[in-house]
């Protein structure tokens, strides 16, 4: 049996030295690992049978060790001992009472049984285990006081009762943080997607198995400080490992659910595909690597050599550690977002204040920064345990940091993209306008908020450029010569594509005179539109129609903006010339006086409504102009409502627009008998064509086509003449 079992190690041996020298390759980058393996394993596998063939004689050089320890030669001194240390920590927790006492007593106003935030839960359970925390430093520092005070100049019992009090201690630290992070006393603040139940289960079975590992090291390490031969200690800290592996592998399985459950989260059905898969297979994964990192420390506790223990323990409370800082950050990152919220909300004159979307998006990046932070320092942390050199230049630590630049450089486009954006949603330029009459909508984005989505589009450029650069450098390629290559190619470029330069520059200068903005309506003389896009070579206008034109900036030879500081709309009015002129000019002023009080354009005038008098006399109507000054863009809907009320106004006051219109008079010589009996002339088909070929010239205008009200009064005397 023994044999057996010594063969079965030492094979075990040979896998676990097959995988200790795969690390070690990744770490040196140049071993080969069949040669390596060749040299190592037969060395792992006679130091673990020398270690195996002391096993039967583990109980008696154990028991050697306590007599030889012991001042009376006896083992059972160090059962008194046991007890003395009991006593020990019985006055460390009284101390430790009374202090949760005192604190229960002070800051158990700092509960609140209905938090309102997420910043408020973290807090609270921070908060309560720090000061449980300091509950246990009490009771080691009153502890170990006592027992300095009391044991003497016995270095052997000074160990013993060092090595169990901090034993204790920190297996109620664990209980500690452990409680605070599946909040079993506080459901209320519970961040983890766990229920009551499978919470205080989950925590107790993790104690349990914690102090069962923390006894054996413990032993271990007792053992060691009374003098155990180095096999047998090996010998103890292998089996313990074994024993710490198989309770981690157990407890994975018991609450594979429930750990599954916290690793999807709240909302289990928006997981990604890849979180699904980790959330169902992760007891594999984990088992696998407990018993693989118990492999490799065994080979490096047998080799003697460096990072050998903490491999199958410490990831774990790396992991409980990273989700606490994880909790923190979460804090600040609210308690920020907060106070910005409130100093926008101060400074914001709207009654219903609310937050902009991109105020949340900045802040769930701040979230994925700082998950980066942590998930970086906890794998630095773990590298650190396994021995692994971070600062040398392997293969598998220059893939680490090209998935690390990349994510910075993620974070730096997304930060800078949020940022700009909301800014141009605060300078107005985020809102599209609604198409517009001729003329453009109602004013247009600021200067400000024109520049800065070319700005911001040049920023992400940059940071493509950078990143791309400095993982070309991190896989080993040279970037001297790109840069050789991209001064020539520019060249190039400045030589056959003068016309893209020319549409670039004139479009720089165009921007810096500021001769246009985002949501402006222009006429460049070919096209008119309102400005709906700018890009570095070009822009595009969108016709009020709807057409969309494309401009490049090297077009353009002149502009013109209808969108500028103001415009003034003048209207012309056709009267007849029985109307007086002054009694118009003061029923315009009037109407111009209660067209600044009404509600819906009244705040649209910059200059009221007035009459300009007489501005033309024709054949048939006197002209008289009317002017108001509005926004660029508000015209057209002052211009609606104010024909509107000038017919109304007109219409009351018994004034008459005047009508184009031609009146011909017929006569003949033998025609005045007919006349006097009241009866009109009887003319042929001839004649009536005549008279309507004299009336036309009256009508036309020379430099102007025939006015569609013209043509409708000649089509009334033709018809006429056809009646008679």
């Amino acid at each position: 049996m023994r044999r057996s079992a010594i063969r079965f190690g030492g094979g075990l041996a040979a896998a676990g030295a097959l995988l200790w020298t795969a690390t070690a390759r990744a770490q040196s980058g140049g071993m080969e690992m069949m040669g390596s393996f060749d040299r190592t394993a037969p060395l792992v596998r006679e130091r673990l049978i020398e270690v195996l063939r002391e096993s039967g004689n583990f109980l008696h050089s154990a028991g050697e060790t306590l007599g030889q320890a012991s001042p009376t030669g006896d083992a059972m001194w160090h059962l008194g001992v046991l007890l003395w240390s009991f006593v020990f920590m019985a006055v460390g927790a009284a101390a430790a009472y009374w202090q949760d006492r005192w604190g229960r007593k002070h800051f158990m106003h700092l509960f609140n049984p209905q938090p309102q935030s997420r910043a408020e839960k973290i807090g609270y359970l921070w908060t309560s285990a720090v000061l449980r925390s300091l509950l246990v430093v009490t009771f080691v520092v009153v502890s170990i006081v006592v027992t300095m005070a009391l044991t003497g100049n016995h270095k052997e019992a000074r160990h013993s009762h060092m090595i169990q009090i901090l034993a204790v201690g920190l297996v109620w630290e664990a209980w500690i943080l452990l409680d605070s992070l599946l909040a079993t006393n506080a459901p209320s603040h519970r961040m983890l997607a766990i229920g009551d139940t499978a919470a205080r289960r989950l925590h107790r079975n993790t104690i349990v198995a914690f102090a069962i590992t923390t006894f054996i090291l413990a032993m271990c390490a007792w053992m060691d400080s009374l003098g155990l031969s180095q096999d047998a200690h090996l010998l103890a800290l292998i089996g313990g490992s074994l024993v710490a592996a198989i309770l981690l592998s157990v407890l994975s399985f018991v609450h594979r659910d429930d750990v599954g459950g916290m690793i999807l989260g709240a909302r289990a059905a928006e997981a990604g595909a890849l979180v699904t898969l980790v959330a169902k297979i992760w007891p594999v994964l984990a088992t696998g690597y407990f018993f693989v990192a118990w492999a490799i420390s065994s080979v490096r506790l047998l080799l003697d050599k460096p990072s050998a223990l903490g491999l199958v323990t410490e990831p774990v409370t790396v992991t409980f550690a990273g989700i606490g800082l994880y909790g923190l950050l979460l804090v600040i990152i609210d308690k920020v977002a907060e106070r910005r919220h409130t100093r926008a909300e101060i400074l914001s004159e709207d009654a219903e204040f609310a937050p902009s979307p991109s105020s949340g998006a900045l802040k769930r990046l701040a979230e994925k920064a700082a998950a980066l932070v942590v998930f970086v320092l906890g794998l630095w942390v773990i590298l650190e345990l396994w021995g692994v050199d971070v600062h040398s230049d392997g293969p598998l630590l220059r893939a680490a940091d090209v998935i690390l630049i990349c994510f910075l450089a993620y974070l730096a486009f997304q930060a800078i993209r949020i940022v700009i954006d909301e800014k141009i949603e605060a300078e107005g330029g985020g809102v599209e306008a609604e198409p517009g009459d001729e003329g453009g909508p109602a004013g247009g984005a600021s200067r400000l908020a024109t520049l800065l989505p070319i700005f911001r589009n040049f920023l992400l450029i940059i940071i493509a450029l950078i990143a791309g650069m400095i993982v070309l450098s991190e896989l080993g390629v040279d970037i001297g010569p790109l840069f050789a290559g991209a001064g020539i190619v520019g060249v190039a470029i400045g030589f056959g594509a003068q016309t893209l330069i020319r549409d670039i520059f004139s479009g720089a200068f165009f921007l810096i005179d500021d001769a246009f903005r985002k949501g402006e309506y222009i006429n460049i003389g070919s096209v008119k539109g309102t400005v709906e896009n700018i890009s570095i070579r070009s822009m595009q206008l969108r016709h009020h129609l709807g057409a969309l034109h494309t401009i490049p900036f090297g077009e353009i030879k002149h502009l013109t903006n209808y969108s500028r500081d103001w415009v003034i709309m003048k209207l012309v009015l056709r009267l007849t010339y029985d109307t007086d002129v002054e009694r118009v000019r003061k029923l315009i002023k009037k109407l111009g006086a209660e067209l600044l009080e009404d509600a819906e354009i009244g705040d649209k005038f910059m200059q009221p409504l007035k009459s300009q008098g007489v501005y033309s006399m024709e054949d048939s109507a006197m002209l008289i102009r009317v002017k108001f000054m509005t926004r660029p863009g508000d015209q057209f809907q002052v211009r609606k409502k104010v024909y509107a009320r000038i017919r109304e106004l007109f219409e009351q006051n018994d004034i008459h627009f005047a009508h184009r219109f031609v009146t011909v008079r017929v006569a003949s010589e033998d025609d005045d008998e007919e006349l006097g009996k009241g009866e009109m002339p009887r003319l042929s088909e001839a004649d009536k064509k005549a008279i309507a070929g004299a009336a036309l010239p009256a009508i036309d205008d020379a430099a102007k086509p025939v006015p569609a009200t013209a043509r409708a009064h000649l089509t009334n005397v033709e018809s006429f003449l056809t009646d008679v």
